[in-house]
This record gives C-alpha cells, sequence and structure tokens, in this order.
C-alpha cells in the first residue's frame, strides 16, 4: 500500500511544513487550492503545523478546520503573539520530518518551489536550502521597490558580513534539516530569525544551497513587517552574532 502523502496517525514525515500566521485568515481560506496540491505533487509523505501566532480573525477557526478536515495539518496556537520568530520557533519544536520548511502564511513564495528545494538538498546533503528571488531575472516582477529595496540593501550586508554564497539572508521561504535547525539555538523573534539561521549556518561552514524562487506580491491580507523596528532588529542582530553570542 503506498504511503499517503499527507500523514496521520503512528506514520512520520519526510517534510513538515511551518506556516506562522497572525491575522491571515484571507489567506487560510486559499490553502486548499494553492498549497495542498502542490504538497500532494512533491511525492513524499508531510505534516503541515499551523502556527496562530495570537491572531484577531478567524485564523485559528479557519486553520482548525483545515486541521479537522485533513490528515497530517495541526494547528498550533500563540497567545499572546510572539512575532515571526516566536512562532516560526513553536512551529519547528513540534516537527516530526526528517526536514522543516518554513513558508510565508500569505504563500508570496510559491509552495511549488518546494521540490527544487528538496532535490538540492538531498543531492548537496544540505543542512540548509534557501528560496532566493536574486537568482533568476524576472523572479521579482510585480513586487514593489518599496518592498524590494530595503530587502536588496539588508541581504548585501549580511552578504558582505557572513558569506557571498548566498543571494538571500533573509526570506521566510527555507528548508533545513531538522538535526541541523534543531542544535542551533536561535532565539529572535521577529523577521531577522531568517537572517540568524542563515549566518549561523554560513558561520559553522554548514552545507547550504540555494535555488531560485519566484517572489510574488500578496493578493490577501497584510503584511506584519514594520521597516524600522526590523531594521533595528538586525542591527542588534548583527552585533550579537559578530561578537560571538
Amino acid at each position: 500500500m503506498p504511503l499517503p502523502h499527507a500523514v496521520g496517525g503512528g506514520l512520520n514525515p519526510v517534510l513538515t511544513v511551518v506556516l506562522p500566521c497572525h491575522n491571515e485568515a484571507g489567506n487560510i481560506a486559499r490553502y486548499d487550492a494553492d498549497l495542498f496540491p502542490a504538497l500532494d505533487a512533491l511525492g513524499v509523505a508531510y505534516e503541515v503545523v499551523i502556527v496562530d501566532d495570537g491572531s484577531l480573525d478567524d485564523t485559528a477557526a479557519k486553520a482548525g478546520a483545515l486541521a479537522a478536515a485533513r490528515p497530517g495539518v495541526r494547528l498550533v496556537r500563540l497567545s499572546p503573539n510572539r512575532g515571526m520568530g516566536g512562532a516560526i520557533r513553536a512551529g519547528m519544536s513540534e516537527a516530526r520530518g526528517e526536514w522543516i520548511a518554513t513558508l510565508d502564511a500569505d504563500l508570496t513564495f510559491p509552495p511549488a518551489a518546494l521540490k527544487d528545494m528538496l532535490a538540492a538538498g538531498n543531492a548537496a546533503k544540505a543542512d540548509l536550502v534557501s528560496g532566493s528571488p536574486y537568482l533568476r531575472p524576472g523572479d521579482m516582477a510585480g513586487v514593489s521597490w518599496i518592498r524590494t529595496l530595503p530587502s536588496l540593501m539588508i541581504n548585501a550586508l549580511y552578504r558582505g558580513l557572513f558569506g557571498m554564497r548566498l543571494t538571500a539572508y533573509t526570506p521566510v521561504l527555507r528548508l533545513y534539516r531538522t538535526s541541523f535547525i534543531r542544535d542551533l539555538g536561535i532565539t529572535s523573534n521577529g523577521f531577522e530569525i531568517n537572517a540568524e539561521v542563515a549566518a549561523r549556518a554560513m558561520m559553522d561552514r554548514r552545507v547550504v544551497a540555494e535555488v531560485p524562487a519566484p517572489l510574488h506580491a500578496r493578493t490577501a491580507g497584510v503584511s506584519k513587517l514594520q521597516r524600522g523596528r526590523e531594521l533595528k532588529r538586525h542591527l542588534a542582530l548583527i552585533l550579537r552574532l559578530l561578537s560571538g553570542r
């Protein structure tokens, strides 16, 4: 009997997909059409951990309905809001897969990109695979310069400080070997968590890989990123990393 893609019961998944969600009810409504078919097409057993990070809308109700209807989907509820980093860390602590993927709740990076990321991770025996919109021309078409310019600048700073092998230090779209990420001791609570993991991987000379991934504009909900606050967090993280903490 073939192993089902979405696992339940006592089966062990190959992949755990973590989705940090704060007020993302409008996007969770899209998952039946835009998320699960892409995950089914991966051809591996998977589970999905939806983390409701103190939402004030119907995120928890919609995620709970998915968890009740689909095997291998679980809901983790946090209160109060812990931020992107706190939600990702909570989801990772629940993971049972050999690999952990993190995805933006708004699916601005397409879940189908995970197919190439899994292939790259297995081929390179990587600890971290990053999806990057900077590797291929046109992969940021439709994304406003207001979002693009700060991202280019902060990624350039991390590249200069921690290694040029990665073009993208900050995106949420990632694939981690579970044994690697659980031993890393990450502490970030905001969006800077993605840069912390990538920088620590580079500093530890871990095996990293990168694949092209298109970035699209949001179609539902609003971004939770506050640029001034996140810039301060990135600068504090860089100082912490450079001081060996």
